[in-house]
């Protein structure tokens, strides 16, 4: 089940289930840091389940997969995926009838599928977990479209939270170009940028002296917990899922009335360019998507 995040909150979904007026024991996952909320519904004279998501479900794009148990919870009685995903254009905004409003939803649902198959991360905001190991550096790189810190656990231990003030001895924030984590520093810092050069030392009976370390040590552990994506749809994107919700909607994306390069009326002999089963099938969205592709998606080696 898809449920569009979109304001006024809080939003509620409903299942019809076998049993009336029956106490469901349910499971609900979140498939990205995998915590588990367990709580009882209960169905009404018909069957249906209704249950209002959780406003702190609503902040970002999640995925979650329920479970409805028996009450004994022993037996598993329906489950599914349960996405809750904020649509790249409002479908109540192009229909103005419950069947119309319902058609739009579906188109949207497709045309978002299409955009997703070109620019890969999608115009999504959601909380993501990176895990990996300190560089020797007061700079944590961080290969996402990164917005804020949520938390930051080091070597297994919670350093910092976003939402509680008394965790740890230091806040966690976003480079101005956005593109590492930074721990802030009242004083006067000299941040390193690069892992300090080790050389042999012979510290004696003081041992080493002079220098705080960085903010992220070589070797550390770390696990971040971040605010990513985009805060709303580019204004572009918005409107190029409208198009293909218009094509969709008129048959227009007929690829063979598309990408044309040659055509001789003598035996109609046609020549379409490869874009054809490169694209959305509407030339102007892929101008549009073009500047959002990334030629590399993830940080290596070759």
């Amino acid at each position: 089940m898809e449920i569009l995040r979109i304001p006024p909150y809080p939003i509620v979904a409903t299942w019809t289930l076998p049993t009336a007026n029956y106490s469901y024991k349910v499971s609900v996952e979140d498939l990205i840091d995998h915590s588990v909320e367990e709580s009882t519904l209960v169905s009404n004279a018909q069957g249906v389940v209704t249950y209002s998501i959780p406003l702190a479900n609503l902040e970002y794009d999640r995925k979650f997969f329920i479970k409805f148990y028996d009450t004994a919870r022993v037996r598993v009685i329906y489950e599914e995926n349960l996405d809750i995903i904020r649509p790249y254009v409002n479908p109540s905004t192009l229909g103005t009838t419950a069947s119309e409003i319902a058609e739009y939803k579906m188109l949207e649902l497709v045309s978002r599928s299409i955009i997703d198959s070109q620019v890969v991360d999608g115009f999504y905001n959601e909380k993501h977990i990176v895990q990996a190991s300190g560089l020797g550096s007061d700079y944590f790189p961080i290969w996402e479209n990164l917005n804020k810190v949520l938390k930051v656990y080091e070597n297994n231990e919670l350093v910092y939270d976003v939402a509680d003030a008394t965790v740890g001895d230091y806040d966690y924030k976003v480079t101005l170009d956005n593109s590492a984590i930074q721990r802030v520093e009242v004083d006067r810092y000299n941040r390193a940028e690069a892992k300090p050069i080790t050389l042999p030392v012979s510290p004696g009976n003081l041992a080493f002296y002079g220098y705080a370390g960085v903010a992220f040590p070589n070797g550390y552990d770390y696990a971040l917990v971040l605010d990513i994506g985009y805060k709303a749809v580019p204004a572009d994107i918005e409107y190029a899922t409208k198009l293909l919700i218009d094509d969709l909607k008129c048959g227009k994306l007929d690829y063979y009335k598309r990408y044309v390069t040659s055509y001789n009326t003598d035996q109609f002999k046609i020549q379409f360019d490869k874009m054809m089963f490169d694209g959305t099938g509407n030339m102007i969205v892929d101008k549009i998507l073009e500047k959002y592709k990334k030629n590399i998606t993830k940080i290596g080696l070759i």
